[in-house]
């Protein structure tokens, strides 16, 4: 099997929830240099990509699974074992590091703002920080809404950011520096997520073939090759 490298942005996404109701939700960068599409079934399944064509990820009973395309055909690869190759793999540069816990875990906790209109939508403006004249920093990280029709989108990205935390466990420790955003998207459905904004929303029924994987999961060696870490 050719090596191929894993998008970490899509690895980031590779998790997913309980939903209310069939949604899919697009979202989009600035001048649409980046896209990302969340379709969630009434089940619970998930399915998700963003502008990279060769991968995407697919939830199915609360077990999410990378998909990768590679001159063999499509790598179907389970989160925890992604996540285990990861661990390796930081082992591997930082050998004497001990992973950051406790107090001494780093945290970035996020500034509330006010209310602001993203693509015809409201919702609360958080911010990476704010100045000494308490303006706050730059544009808002995340932004969130707490419209009814968005919620099964604000529980799929809170679970789904949860699971992208407790995977890159493995890899950090104890530490968990994203508990400021944790907390933030349990508020709600976010209209911006790290510069992408929500531009459509529809509730048609998804063909459950979505979210049936495309072939059997690698074991675990072949994971290693798939993200180009070789054998242990």
């Amino acid at each position: 099997m050719k090596s191929i490298k894993v998008s970490g942005a899509i690895a980031l996404l590779a998790f997913a929830t309980p939903a209310l109701a069939d949604m899919t939700a697009n979202y989009i960068g600035p001048n649409g240099a980046m896209t990302m599409k969340i379709e969630v079934a009434s089940n619970g399944d998930m399915r998700g990509q963003t502008g990279a064509p060769n991968a995407y990820f697919i939830t199915r009973d609360g077990h999410g699974y990378m998909i990768q395309a590679t001159f063999d055909g499509p790598a179907v690869m389970r989160v925890e074992d992604m996540a285990t190759v990861m661990a390796e793999q930081m082992k591997k540069m930082m050998p004497n590091m001990p992973p950051p816990n406790g107090k001494d875990a780093p945290s970035f906790a996020l500034a509330k703002g006010g209310e602001v209109t993203i693509r015809g939508r409201k919702g609360i403006a958080y911010y990476m920080g704010v100045a000494k004249d308490g303006k706050p920093i730059g544009d808002p990280i995340v932004v969130i809404s707490t419209d009814p029709d968005l919620a099964p989108i604000g529980v799929a990205m809170a679970s789904q950011f949860n699971m992208s935390v407790a995977m890159m466990g493995q890899v950090l420790g104890d530490a968990s520096p994203w508990k400021g955003m944790q907390d933030v998207l349990k508020t709600g459905a976010p209209i911006v997520f790290t510069g992408l904004q929500l531009a459509t929303v529809n509730h048609d029924l998804i063909p459950a073939a979505r979210f049936v994987l495309p072939a059997e999961p690698l074991k675990i060696d072949d994971v290693r090759k798939t993200m180009g870490a070789g054998p242990k």
